[in-house]
């Protein structure tokens, strides 16, 4: 699975994006969502709906949200499409994510922002970013790897 760079003229439902982000302390993370609805003749970001963890609560709990483009945008530089096998058709997707609106559950280890993309578009939550650094990190990596692969298993589970 890879990624293409984001062609604003081409953009659907149902698409999968990804950003690549850095928090305010310059740790490098990566942020997903679904394209919920580009309107008819869009002229720009505003105007374009993407499903994602957005946000907190006021328990500081992040949720499932609609935003704008320009919103989810926000947290990274540009949008690249994410080139993985859809197993529903992109109104299926859309549907998948509406059905997680409101949802604040998030868990970096085994219920982020990957997990949802993952599971809308693919049917399984799964995290290249939880995989890629408890895989390849340090001892810590390796520790953060177990939890993660208990925290995917639960995350599976409950989907």
């Amino acid at each position: 699975m890879g990624t293409k760079k984001l062609n604003m003229a081409s953009i659907e439902a149902g698409m999968w994006l990804h950003v690549d982000c850095v928090n305010p302390i310059g740790i490098k993370f990566e942020h997903d969502g679904i394209v919920s609805a580009p309107p008819e003749g869009y002229s720009s970001a505003a105007d374009i709906k993407v499903i994602h963890y957005a946000g907190s609560e006021p328990h500081g709990k992040r949720l499932i949200s609609e935003t704008t483009l320009a919103e989810f945008l926000v947290v990274g530089s540009s949008a690249r499409v994410v080139n993985a096998r859809c197993r529903f058709s992109p109104l299926e997707v859309v549907k998948r994510a509406r059905s997680q609106l409101g949802r604040a559950d998030y868990n970096v280890l085994g219920r982020n922002c990957q997990h949802f993309g993952s599971w809308c578009y693919e049917g399984a939550a799964f995290s290249r970013e939880v995989f890629k650094y408890g895989v390849i990190g340090t001892s810590f990596g390796l520790v953060v790897s177990i939890v993660g692969i208990i925290a995917i298993g639960m995350a599976r589970a409950s989907w």
